[in-house]
């Protein structure tokens, strides 16, 4: 069975809160909100209180968030709003956190707006460390870390979160320093836009990491983001044409070879081959969102194929 999320961005709310609440009602594991400065969001964290309220089922965080400057985010201020979240939530939040893309362009868009953005090694290791100082936050002991680059002394938080020991935390990466971050620190792992057999070759990576550092295999989880076009037969040239207007995209372009194309007989076969490739959980988005109609279809003809049911962490003295 497969954890099967849906991804969300957008900045009209009345359209955010019906697609979020037809997510829940409909049974997809997790719910994620984009967290950043571009125009096509809200602020990130605030948004997600707001959709904690408006869900019950799914489970829910960034789809991912950053902490290679203390502006984009501090260590302890990510502790604290997922932890709030969690209590929002009833226990159901999760950290997403990203290492960022390798192109100049976005380093440009960073430091545009007064971040740094170091080089990608500066980078995960900030945030393989920043993962070490929030979950120390979260025992609600007093911390000391003294660190290359986060330093705390003293620092306790309150409330802790609901669940025990916190939050479970994803850290999404591609390359090959990412992936061993990845299998170092984190509690699971996600790519974006990859075909079954490049996210192979990826998780082979990961788990020879997970077993030289003597880390449990089986519970580790591993999603990877798709994109969904749900269409019959007749109407799915215009359903591909319309994606790629949208996405400002050329026809050969490597993004239409692992979005998930057809009716639900033919998605349910291509999620098929991602299992077979490693994947145990799914992040999609929807091509019509903010419209139902395709996440209403997936959730009659594919979900009941692969959805594992919604599980909650063991929950702490303050539940």
């Amino acid at each position: 069975m497969l954890g099967v999320g849906v991804q969300t961005w957008g900045t009209e709310v009345g359209a955010l809160r019906g697609y979020w609440e037809a997510i829940d009602e409909l049974g997809f594991t997790r719910i994620a909100y984009g967290d950043g400065l571009g125009h096509w969001t809200l602020d990130g964290w605030t948004t997600l209180g707001a959709l904690a309220t408006l869900t019950r089922r799914a489970r829910l965080g960034p789809a991912v968030t950053y902490a290679f400057d203390a502006a984009a985010h501090h260590p302890s201020w990510l502790a604290k709003r997922a932890a709030t979240l969690d209590h929002l939530s009833g226990g159901r939040a999760e950290l997403r956190l990203g290492i960022g893309a390798a192109d100049a362009e976005t380093a440009r868009i960073w430091t545009g707006y007064g971040i740094a953005y170091p080089d990608p090694r500066v980078r995960i290791a900030m945030i393989e460390e920043a993962v070490t100082v929030v979950r120390a936050l979260w025992t609600g002991e007093p911390v000391d870390h003294p660190g290359p680059h986060w330093r705390l002394r003293g620092a306790t938080l309150a409330p802790k979160p609901v669940q025990d020991p916190g939050p479970p935390v994803w850290i999404a990466a591609m390359g090959p320093m990412a992936l061993a971050a990845a299998a170092r620190c984190a509690d699971g792992w996600e790519a974006s836009y990859l075909t079954p057999a490049a996210f192979g070759t990826r998780w082979a990576v990961v788990h020879d990491h997970l077993t030289a550092h003597g880390r449990p295999v089986a519970s580790f989880r591993r999603s990877v983001e798709l994109d969904v076009i749900m269409a019959s037969a007749t109407d799915l040239a215009g359903a591909r044409e319309a994606f790629r207007r949208v996405r400002g995209i050329p026809p050969d372009h490597p993004l239409l070879e692992t979005a998930l194309v057809g009716d639900g007989a033919t998605i349910a076969a291509r999620i098929a081959e991602y299992a077979a490739a490693g994947v145990t959980d799914l992040m999609l988005g929807f091509a019509d969102f903010p419209a139902l109609g395709m996440l209403e279809r997936f959730a009659r003809e594919v979900l009941p194929s692969f959805a594992r049911p919604v599980t909650r962490r063991r929950m702490g003295p303050s539940a």
